[in-house]
């Protein structure tokens, strides 16, 4: 039989006591932990100044390249919604002020759906490039807007001007804190928010998706498709042209009209807002972001001048104020200017047919030629 040999006794060391963390290790720790936050905030920011302009749907980034290559041959410009997009012509509104002995150089930068704060942040990098003949800046005036549509909250338009100056206007505008510089969230608001009473039952859910907006722009989310689009040239020229225009001066123009049932529908919608008594101030948030707007074109030397578009729900809204950010041309008076709200002119309740917005643009410059003679407009 085989012989087993020895089995030799292993001696196991007890695990040693835990000694409570001391205090330095809890600091080593904490430096740790606050420079590699540092080092990362470090890294975003730095990776957003030299990002190139992000990929954005509906025109914006191919307006905005275009106007970077060719910013200082243009002395106006004209910014705002699809109410500036296709009503405002770069064409006519020179060919007035030349013929007035004004001539002008001007370029329409409207895009489709863009209102505060979403204008504001354009403006801004548009000023950044440092246009040098640029003398007058015509900006839509209208309401921040504070709601985006479930479908539209994952676009990239949501995303790239939620910077802390834009978000911080909205939680300021949803939590009514007014804008003073001390920030103080009205109690009975927040009340309300938190137990989702009132008007107040997609507030919390608004302010939630602004702070996540303004987290995901920050860390650059999805700005790595935008390198690989800027090497690979992947703006071209037929699509840059088609929000361009014919002319390459940012107008587009839309002439279809309104059916008889459309039309019908129309007049009653206007009859109602022409019998509204009194006048809509537009909101302190508003008022505070165009003042900002106004002293950043100022800064440029340039001229702020605030636009009115002749829509339906603008009707009402009032243009004498305490605080005017400067010049407010307002067309959205049916009664001084019927011509625009004739329903054979109107394509819908907020836009002009194509003959409409010629005719808006002649007015618009117009007005402008009479108030800049005047010294009115600073």
């Amino acid at each position: 039989m085989p012989v087993r040999e020895p089995v030799s006794k292993v001696h196991v060391e007890p695990p040693a006591p835990c000694e409570p963390t001391s205090s330095k290790t809890v600091i080593r720790t904490l430096t740790n932990t606050a420079i590699g936050a540092t080092a990362f905030l470090l890294t975003c920011v730095g990776l957003r100044a030299i990002l190139p302009f992000p990929e954005i749907d509906g025109g914006v980034s191919q307006k905005f390249r275009f106007f970077a290559a060719h910013k200082d041959e243009f002395d106006t410009l004209f910014i705002g919604s699809s109410r500036v997009y296709f009503q405002i012509s770069p064409a006519i509104f020179d060919r007035v002020t030349q013929e007035s002995g004004m001539p002008t150089h001007s370029f329409n930068f409207g895009i489709g759906g863009m209102y505060l704060p979403e204008t504001a942040y354009l403006l801004e990098q548009i000023l950044n490039l440092k246009p040098r003949n640029l003398r007058w800046v015509f900006i839509e005036y209208d309401e921040v807007q504070t709601k985006w549509s479930p479908e539209n909250q994952t676009s990239r338009r949501a995303l790239y001007w939620a910077d802390w100056k834009r978000v911080s206007l909205l939680l300021r505008k949803l939590t009514d804190a007014g804008t003073d510089p001390l920030w103080l969230p009205n109690p009975a608001k927040l009340r309300d928010i938190v137990r989702r009473q009132n008007d107040e039952k997609n507030t919390r859910s608004l302010l939630t998706f602004y702070a996540g907006q303004f987290e995901k722009n920050y860390t650059n989310v999805a700005r790595a498709g935008d390198v690989l689009a800027y090497f690979l040239g992947a703006n071209t020229k037929e699509r840059r042209a088609s929000y361009l225009g014919s002319a390459s001066d940012g107008y587009v123009t839309r002439p279809n009209r309104m059916s008889p049932s459309q039309a019908a529908t129309y007049e009653r919608g206007l009859a109602a807002a022409m019998a509204e008594a009194g006048t809509r101030p537009l909101s302190p948030y508003a008022v505070e972001a165009y003042m900002q707007c106004a002293r950043d074109v100022r800064k440029i030397g340039a001229a702020p001048i605030f636009l009115i578009t002749p829509s339906t729900t603008e009707i009402n809204v009032a243009t004498e104020s305490t605080r005017t950010p400067g010049v407010v041309m307002a067309f959205n008076d049916p009664r001084t200017y019927p011509n625009l709200f004739r329903s054979d002119v109107r394509r819908d309740g907020q836009h002009l047919t194509k003959s409409g917005a010629e005719e808006f643009t002649r007015i618009v410059a117009g007005n402008f030629v009479e108030l800049a003679r005047a010294g009115d407009i600073r």
